[in-house]
């Protein structure tokens, strides 16, 4: 065998090693890839936190690493702690006066009343009574259902919170080196490298961002619809809608669902149906109309995709799908600009830019 033989196969066992260990070392990551992608989301986010650490404590960078890992950390659990606090005590009370609420109300007679008249005339009160029952039972059993999901959810949210913030310590440690030997490890030319840099960025700025302001907006309308429907601490549960409206398909549901059955359970009837309308059509729609028109107003895509690719990544990912799936959607158009630029010679705008120009 010749010596060009022997390279050629020697390439070829090493190129096979190196799949394999690839593939090998790809499924030992896999289970923490969505914290870690979280962590360099927010790590983009703060990073000038850790450049003005830095320059304070004179380059002592480890230090600054860690201070600034527990900034970030604090400003998430502080909030989280606090409402979730608030919402423990307001479930412990409503849990204390839900047997007595169950005794003492006749569920027929309380929703036959509480009909607008020109219904109420057209309908048996055994047949309203029955369907409503059932109704409010399927309700209750879904919404307990969730929230026994939700609850099961919290061991694996420790964990993953455990392992976002160990990396982002090593990505405020050493996100810049490790970025640049990806870099040169990658065989890319540097122009492709720094736009796919920038889509990055720019989705962890508009995702964080838009998602954080339509949460705002969502639990400050939730909070018009508890006021006019008269609920009880209503400041609390504007704060839960707040927290919720993070959680991707069921969001505010989590609040004003159970919220609107307890008010129809003690009597409440019209106030308890106003407040499933206002959250299920006007804070539903504040989530359908901003989120991906915030979300996409500083990413290069058109807000149909933001609003397939959070859903559609909600769907194959899980939580984290909100943030994966517009990266993906944003590192794919990126991939086409540059295809239609560098090989098809196309400078004219794309669909991504398009409502810009309307």
């Amino acid at each position: 065998m010749s010596a060009a033989d022997s390279k050629r196969w020697s390439n070829f066992v090493f190129a096979g090693l190196f799949a394999l260990a690839l593939i090998l070392f790809s499924r030992i990551l896999l289970p923490f890839v969505m914290p870690v992608l979280l962590g360099g989301f927010l790590v983009v986010l703060f990073l000038p936190i850790q450049d003005f650490l830095c320059r304070k404590l004179k380059g002592r960078r480890s230090l600054c690493a860690a201070l600034s890992t527990l900034a970030v950390f604090l400003l998430i659990l502080l909030p989280l702690a606090g409402v979730g606090w608030l919402v423990g005590r307001e479930l412990l009370l409503l849990a204390a006066n839900l047997p007595e609420v169950l005794e003492r109300v006749d569920l027929r007679q309380e929703l036959v009343a509480n009909l607008p008249r020109g219904m109420s005339r057209y309908l048996r009160t055994e047949t309203v009574g029955a369907e409503a029952e059932r109704a409010l039972l399927s309700a209750a059993s879904g919404s307990a259902t969730v929230i026994r999901h939700a609850v099961g959810l919290g061991s694996e949210f420790v964990i993953n919170l455990f392992l976002m913030m160990v990396a982002m310590y090593y990505f405020f440690l050493d996100g810049r080196r490790l970025y640049a030997e990806g870099v040169r490890l990658v065989p890319l030319d540097q122009r492709y490298t720094q736009a796919f840099s920038r889509e990055f960025t720019d989705v962890a700025y508009a995702i964080v961002y838009g998602n954080t302001v339509t949460a705002l907006v969502q639990g400050a309308v939730g909070l018009v619809g508890l006021l006019i429907a008269g609920v009880p601490h209503a400041g609390v549960w504007g704060a839960a809608m707040v927290i919720a409206a993070l959680i991707p398909v069921v969001g505010t549901g989590l609040v004003w669902v159970p919220i609107s059955l307890m008010l129809v359970l003690s009597g409440k009837v019209g106030e308890g149906l106003f407040l499933a309308a206002w959250g299920a059509l006007v804070v539903g729609m504040v989530d359908n109309f901003i989120r991906p028109r915030l979300c996409g107003s500083r990413m290069a895509l058109h807000p149909l995709l933001v609003f397939l690719s959070m859903f559609g990544g909600v769907a194959v990912f899980g939580m984290m799908g909100m943030l994966v799936g517009p990266l993906i959607a944003s590192l794919f158009m990126a991939m086409v600009r540059i295809y239609r630029r560098d090989f098809l010679g196309v400078s004219q705008p794309t669909l991504a830019t398009s409502t810009a120009e309307t």
